[in-house]
């Protein structure tokens, strides 16, 4: 027990430092979690890529990405209020940028130019923000029809006629029959 608990204060401790570190550079930790649904600086991030796929599959509906994305929204601008000067936030507001732009709706259009703006306006001399300047002065092709919405795919795989024929038709291995009870010789 005396051995447990040292060692957890060792990792404590040289945990701490690293901790200062991060918050000393202005990068926010790994293991700090920000706005209503508390993501974290890589779940932000993570949550951005995985509302792309479902848009790009076509897994949920604009309004339900928006909906999302708009959570992911809020944690960025706690992160962000918090942690103003770390480095992922330039990239990671340009990433949410583009995927509002790609979401074919009236309300995804309004808040790509708006988070485009913000990082324009917030990291002047970043890629992105240099990118963001470009792509309001583009501006955005009219919005068009969109596929209908499908089921997301199993993760189990689908099941095919074939293979549930080939399990209802093999047997059981037949059981050796019991022996009688041993005699006393």
């Amino acid at each position: 027990m005396k051995r447990l608990a040292c060692a957890l204060i060792g990792a404590f401790v040289l945990a701490a430092p690293l901790a200062a570190a991060a918050s000393a550079n202005g990068d926010a930790p790994a293991d700090e979690y920000f706005g209503p649904v508390k993501y974290s600086a890589i779940s932000i991030r993570t949550k951005i890529d995985s509302l792309s796929r479902s848009y790009k599959y076509r897994w949920e509906s604009d309004a339900s990405i928006v909906h999302d994305a708009d959570l992911v929204a809020a944690s960025y601008t706690a992160w962000a209020h918090k942690y103003p000067h770390d480095a992922w936030l330039a990239p990671t507001a340009y990433h949410l940028a583009q995927l509002y732009a790609v979401v074919q709706s009236p309300t995804a259009r309004d808040r790509a130019r708006a988070e485009y703006a913000y990082v324009a306006r917030t990291f002047p001399k970043t890629s992105e923000g240099k990118s963001s300047r470009q792509r309001l002065a583009q501006g955005f092709r009219p919005l068009m029809k969109e596929t209908a919405v499908r089921a997301t795919p199993s993760p189990y795989g689908t099941r095919t006629a074939a293979s549930t024929a080939v399990k209802a038709t093999t047997a059981p291995a037949a059981m050796p029959a019991p022996s009688s009870s041993p005699s006393a010789n």
